[in-house]
């Protein structure tokens, strides 16, 4: 005869296992999924493309974006994103 500890004890390992198998499966699915349509994200309809990147050291980062064939200079920074102006000479 098992006393109410073990038997609490076994049900709660039984629970853990049950949560850490379903996660497992969980992942494993989602990296399968990640190379098809449900996986992919729609980056050729976006109307916004990040043409460049720099960063300036910290966590500051210059960004060149393209909107509707407009270029814009922003500015990246832990305290949020700056509108710098836009760039002329580029249609």
């Amino acid at each position: 005869m098992e006393s109410p500890s073990i038997q609490l004890v076994a049900s709660s390992l039984l629970s853990i296992s049950v949560i850490f198998g379903v996660l497992l499966v969980a992942t494993f699915l989602l990296r399968r999924l990640r190379g098809t349509a449900w996986g992919r994200r729609a980056v050729g309809q976006s109307p916004i493309h990040i043409a460049a990147v720099r960063g300036l050291g910290g966590h500051n980062t210059l960004v060149i974006a393209e909107v509707e064939g407009h270029r814009f200079l922003l500015g990246v920074s832990r305290g949020g994103i700056s509108a710098i102006g836009r760039i002329d000479g580029h249609e």
